[in-house]
């Protein structure tokens, strides 16, 4: 996988570079001729527009950057994965994707992504298989499937994504690059659903890079003006997640993470090995997937709802996903008043608990990129699997398997900087999730950027 060296480049170099007209002028056109090598295998892209900007405005000036095809692009048509292609453009962008417009971004693409962003594999049967970089036969993830691919191979600077139970983390993780997950309300929601659709708790608009370092540049320009709750440490102390007997991972990803705490330790990082059951406990997750069903369901009419929940089969093949969130599709108001106020203690529990700690470090996901999977069933998108994956603790369902690691952050809302770890026996590879309290971006991703240099994961 080979990327031009005016696209391979730390985004804030670019943007110095590309203020003069000619140099913007040849990185567009680099850019157009990569995107037309690699598109055919990787299938990345739902659209794209690689048109230089005669003008470009500061502090971005003209950066080509992509945005994942359920968010809002003002003049562009959104289709959320679906298998009829879209007619209707959107009038207007995204607040986030508006933010970076006005200072300077340019939208050169749509990227791919499941439909309605249901499923950790980005497929769908008009335009196939988003591919992986580092093997177009295995899964680059999803739901921002699409956006991970471009930018790994270099088709993408910048994209602009969204995750609800990993649609950023696993894409990232699994194609080698970097994603930030904000805050829960550090940033609009607004454009990533249709119309005036919206949820109330989870679903967070984010960006995925090639380095920490530069979302780190992103995010100082669009960083809010407000006082962070949280502070790190002068020398940071992160809690890293330490298996314990058998494990919910495969052996490649068991075998990644027993040198994390000897090589932090080495690179003088306060380290506490923790094995997280606190956090990775039994009602962490049904709690997560009824406030999810709950707020979703109201997105689905009644009649679909009840036949989503009739599906007993689904149900059973993930006990510790799909039927949590088929259980929030009964829209019980008391059982939601309950579980929101369940929540709240949950996030002051946990900051109460991590009070000496300035960071978690576990993985985005125990399971290994595999060869691509099609469902056993596919409903207009909403999908089933009876795929079972090998895990040191016995086999682990396709959903159940894929949340395990960042459906309870998650819940707890904080900020989230996935880096590569390392690779699997196939050099495919292996992502570390970097969480911080809330409100933390900046220092979470300067620590991300230290991070990164330990593991020197390339």
């Amino acid at each position: 996988m080979t990327v031009p060296a005016s696209l391979a480049r730390p985004l804030r170099e670019i943007t110095t570079e590309i203020a003069h007209d000619d140099r913007r002028v040849a990185l567009y056109a680099d850019l157009a001729a990569h995107r037309d090598r690699q598109e055919p295998t990787l299938r990345a892209f739902e659209a794209r527009r690689e048109v230089c900007p005669d003008l470009a405005a500061a502090p971005l000036n003209g950066l080509p950057i992509t945005v994942k095809d359920q968010i809002a692009v003002a003049g562009w048509p959104r289709g959320f994965g679906l298998e009829r292609p879209p007619r209707h453009r959107d009038a207007a962008s995204a607040a986030v994707v508006a933010r970076l417009q006005a200072l300077g971004a340019v939208v050169t693409g749509k990227t791919a992504l499941p439909p309605n962003a249901l499923d950790f594999q980005t497929y769908n049967r008009r335009r196939g298989f988003t591919g992986n970089p580092h093997d177009p036969q295995v899964t680059a993830g999803g739901s921002s499937g699409g956006g991970a691919a471009a930018v790994a191979s270099g088709m993408s600077l910048l994209d602009v994504g969204a995750d609800l139970a990993g649609s950023l983390r696993l894409p990232a993780g699994w194609c080698g690059v970097s994603s930030l997950t904000p805050t829960e309300g550090a940033l609009s929601g607004d454009g990533m659903l249709q119309g005036s659709q919206s949820l109330d708790h989870f679903a967070r608009i984010g960006f995925i890079a090639q380095r920490a370092r530069d979302l780190s540049f992103v995010w100082s320009l669009l960083q809010p003006r407000s006082t962070p709750i949280h502070a790190m440490q002068d020398a940071p102390r992160i809690a890293v997640w330490a298996p314990e007997g058998h494990p919910f991972c495969d052996a490649d990803t068991h075998a990644a993470w027993t040198s994390v705490p000897t090589q932090l330790s080495q690179a003088g990082l306060g380290v506490d090995p923790d094995p997280m059951t606190w956090l990775l406990a039994p009602d962490m997750y049904r709690l997560a997937g009824e406030i999810i069903g709950y707020e979703t369901g109201a997105l689905i009419p009644a009649p679909i709802r009840w036949l989503m929940r009739r599906d007993h089969g689904a149900a059973r093949r993930s006990p510790g996903f799909v039927a949590h969130i088929h259980d929030g599709y009964r829209r019980d108001r008391a059982r939601y008043a309950q579980n929101l106020d369940l929540l709240q203690m949950v996030r002051s529990q946990a900051l109460a608990r991590c009070g000496h700690m300035d960071a978690l470090i576990l993985p985005v996901t125990g399971i290994c990129a595999f060869r691509h999977i099609k469902p056993m069933r596919d409903r207009s998108g909403v999908r089933d699997y009876d795929q079972q994956f090998a895990t040191l603790a016995g086999p682990l369902p396709y959903f159940d398997a894929l949340t395990r690691f960042t459906l309870p952050l998650t819940l707890l809302g904080w900020p989230v900087v996935t880096i590569p770890l390392g690779r699997d026996r196939n050099g495919i590879p292996i992502g570390a999730q970097i969480v911080g309290k809330p409100h933390t971006e900046p220092a979470l991703l300067g620590l991300a950027e230290t991070l990164a240099c330990v593991f020197d994961a390339d």
